[in-house]
């Protein structure tokens, strides 16, 4: 983690926090039904990657075995205690999607929020991701993306650099629908949304697909 955005969590009481302050204009802006739709029909042994400081886990089926994978300390620590409270049974681990700890073809399904704007290999990451599901096994993401807008994805080219370093590797720039596709996943739909929070805006997408 950079040492800004090191400087930044310390003055709002650690990088979980921050990350909780930042997310909860999205959560009020309609993030939060969102994860339910995504998460509330998974079955099985579910994967999800970059569970971040857990606010999928409330979403999850009591039906669900979630085996949640953060890179960050901090995070985990924040997420294994809101792991206690969900009706799933969620196990909270160290791992990175790049490189993930598992078989080919061990999980039921995999649910992804706001994570594959800071994978640095986001193409590898998803073929991960494709490798430890099961044919055919569904999967859910929630991602921004570079707009369809020529305008708009030009100035987003041009501040990604900025951002990126702001924001600790995030991507404001990526087509990451494509990139989906690109790593063998086959869509099945993908929704648009407009989250009204605070500027910056950004494209969203609710991205529906199987393995």
């Amino acid at each position: 983690m950079r040492l800004i955005a090191r400087w930044v969590a310390c003055r709002y009481g650690g990088i979980s926090l921050l990350y909780e302050i930042f997310t909860a204009p999205l959560e009020a802006a309609g993030l939060s039904q969102i994860r339910a739709q995504l998460a509330g029909d998974l079955t099985g042994r579910v994967l999800e990657v970059g569970c971040g400081t857990g606010l999928n886990f409330a979403h999850y089926p009591a039906t669900a075995e979630v085996i949640a994978v953060e890179p960050f300390e901090e995070y985990r620590a924040f997420a294994a205690e809101r792991a206690k409270t969900a009706s799933a049974r969620i196990t909270v681990l160290e791992g990175d999607v790049q490189t993930l700890p598992f078989p080919d073809a061990s999980f039921d399904a995999a649910l992804a929020t706001m994570v594959f704007c800071s994978v640095p290999d986001e193409q590898k990451g998803l073929c991960e991701l494709r490798r430890v599901l099961r044919p055919h096994a569904p999967v859910r993401l929630f991602e921004h993306v570079r707009s369809p807008r020529v305008l708009r994805a030009a100035v987003q080219d041009i501040f990604n650099p900025l951002w990126r370093w702001l924001v600790d590797g995030c991507n404001i720039n990526r087509d990451t629908v494509a990139t989906i596709a690109a790593a063998g996943f086959h869509i099945e739909e993908v929704r648009m949304h407009d989250l009204r929070t605070p500027p910056p805006r950004f494209p969203w997408r609710e991205i529906r697909a199987r393995a």
